[in-house]
């Protein structure tokens, strides 16, 4: 077990890393963690993989930053897959799954009826000015077209359970993840 002071220095230094990354613009030609998406497979947590996330976030967001566009991709898949590896995740895409299983898990707690979020958005539409009125209805249908997809993709309750345990370490984690409050 490691001392707390440690756990929390490192948690620091991990945050002050991921602020630094957060304020920086994204590289398209880098696969990283996009700000508010779903995973493409989520993933039963764990404890265990709750700290791996934890412990890695720096690691592995430096690593990516550091490939900024360099070499091929498939070069960079390597590297990338290596790196998650040292914490415990199959390959850099199981990183990238567990991670948004995790902060869509954290929403979920933190916003317990997204409808209530889209409902309000969709009223506020109609008194954009500056769109025309097939704007709208797109924005309109698109944003009940992504409630129903947010709905479908409810954390399982073992998934709950685990990230409610860690909602005060994670909140950094996710407001660097969540799209930003209008």
């Amino acid at each position: 077990m490691k001392p707390p002071g440690l756990v929390i220095a490192t948690c620091f230094a991990a945050l002050a890393y991921a602020g630094f990354l957060a304020s920086q613009s994204p590289v398209p030609p880098v696969q990283t963690v996009e700000a508010f998406v779903l995973p493409d497979r989520p993933i039963a947590l764990t404890e265990d993989m709750v700290t791996r996330f934890l412990y890695g976030f720096a690691p592995v967001a430096a690593t990516v930053k550091e490939l900024d566009g360099k070499g091929e991709a498939e070069q960079r898949t390597a590297i990338l897959d290596k790196k998650a590896a040292e914490f415990g995740f199959a390959n850099f895409a199981d990183w990238v799954d567990t991670t948004n299983t995790i902060m869509v898990t954290y929403h979920w707690l933190t916003h317990p009826d997204p409808r209530q979020e889209v409902e309000k958005a969709i009223s506020s539409i109609p008194a954009m000015a500056n769109l025309s009125d097939k704007e709208k209805t797109d924005m309109i249908e698109g944003l009940k077209a992504g409630l129903a997809r947010v709905e479908n993709a409810k954390p399982t309750p073992a998934n709950m359970a685990i990230v409610q345990r860690h909602l005060r370490t994670l909140k950094p984690f996710y407001e660097l993840w969540a799209p930003p409050s209008q």
